[in-house]
């Protein structure tokens, strides 16, 4: 009975991966540089994860501390520029067909910002409960 291959060996998932860095790094610069919408925030592209056909992308994206509802109007008004993002992307990278794409808020940040503020207010009360009473 043969092995199956994991699939990380395979080698059309390196260049997935490069593809999609790819991708990373243009989007971020499209939307930061290109795209004149003054409904857009300021925004990072965290991770680009194409899918098996390499036909459709979803694109995690986070803000600057901005409030989630403008974050939410943000993911909103570049889901409605994929045309123009996607045109720009395959001239910057010479590719003749481009992925839709399918903009999404990352809220990993965002939780990792809440837990943080929780951690700030109760450190105090911790180091108090773990001092030693006298």
């Amino acid at each position: 009975m043969r092995r199956r291959a994991s699939h990380r060996s395979r080698p059309g998932n390196h260049r997935r991966e490069r593809l999609c860095e790819a991708f990373r790094l243009e989007i971020n610069e499209i939307v930061r540089f290109e795209l004149d919408d003054e409904r857009v925030d300021p925004v990072v592209v965290h991770h680009v994860a194409l899918n098996a056909a390499g036909t459709a992308a979803r694109v995690y994206v986070s803000g600057d501390g901005g409030r989630e509802s403008n974050l939410a109007l943000t993911v909103r008004v570049l889901n409605e520029a994929t045309d123009f993002i996607r045109q720009a992307l395959g001239q910057h990278l010479g590719l003749h067909r481009v992925p839709t794409l399918h903009f999404v808020l990352d809220k990993t940040l965002l939780s990792a910002s809440r837990i943080e503020a929780i951690l700030d207010e109760e450190r105090p009360r911790l180091k108090a409960a773990d001092a030693p009473s006298p």
